[in-house]
């Protein structure tokens, strides 16, 4: 047991000397980005000159997270259908979103509003709770604009 707390006394003390000295370089240690602070007061419907409809959901589903944080997406309706859905700034792993928007947006597109509520989407394996999240954000969008528009 002696042993252990010596090796990891050791081991601490180095790690302190290392980032001591990168200090004194001027060479900062390699520190994690700030979390980006997701924006839940912007407008949740928007009607464009073209007619169509823009819905925002980062402050409609402030309660919804993914792994890390919010999942906000932005919708676009035109006639009454689906026409694009993007996944907004957050704090995921860009790998994560990637593969969850490949499997469910397309799930989306191009259905009108009501079939849309409707539609069913899995969660994709591996990036489940940003699947998870996506999928209530646009649920939550689409039903907004359905009562609101």
């Amino acid at each position: 047991m002696m042993k252990w707390m010596l090796v990891l006394t050791l081991a601490m003390a180095s790690e302190n000397m290392l980032a001591q000295e990168a200090a004194q370089r001027g060479t900062p240690r390699r520190q994690r980005p700030a979390a980006y602070v997701i924006p839940t007061d912007a407008p949740i419907l928007t009607k464009n000159s073209d007619g169509s409809y823009l819905i925002n959901t980062s402050g409609l589903c402030k309660d919804v997270k993914g792994y890390k944080d919010l999942v906000p997406v932005e919708i676009t309706i035109k006639k009454d259908k689906v026409e694009k859905i993007e996944v907004l700034k957050n704090n995921e792993g860009p790998k994560y979103v990637a593969m969850a928007s490949k499997g469910i947006i397309e799930k989306f597109i191009g259905l009108k509003v009501k079939k849309a509520t409707a539609a069913q989407a899995d969660a994709v394996t591996g990036a489940t709770f940003t699947s998870n999240a996506l999928i209530a954000n646009i649920n939550a969008g689409l039903n907004y604009y359905l009562k609101n528009k």
